[in-house]
């Protein structure tokens, strides 16, 4: 099997969505804009560049990016609520 360069970029973007998921929670000090975001960001640019080739496994990358986002949210909103 031959590995295209979509191939890699599928894989990059999916451990960046993951890292994204398992850090996003964290927004001690906004370090989430730091260590977190970005990653999101960057994940959701390669997915916009490789969703083109329409295969099926391009479906997990955005799913990971809501649920880091999610994630992300709520907590924050725990922060800010339970702060006053």
């Amino acid at each position: 099997m031959k590995i295209t360069r979509n191939d890699i970029l599928f894989i990059v973007a999916v451990l960046f969505a993951v890292w994204f998921v398992a850090v996003g929670w964290v927004w001690v000090y906004y370090a989430n804009i730091i260590y977190a975001l970005p990653f999101g960001i960057a994940s959701l640019a390669i997915w916009l560049f490789i969703k083109k080739d329409h295969k099926k496994r391009n479906k997990i990358i955005p799913s990971l990016l809501v649920i880091g986002m999610v994630v992300s949210l709520l907590w924050l909103l725990y922060i800010v609520y339970t702060k006053h």
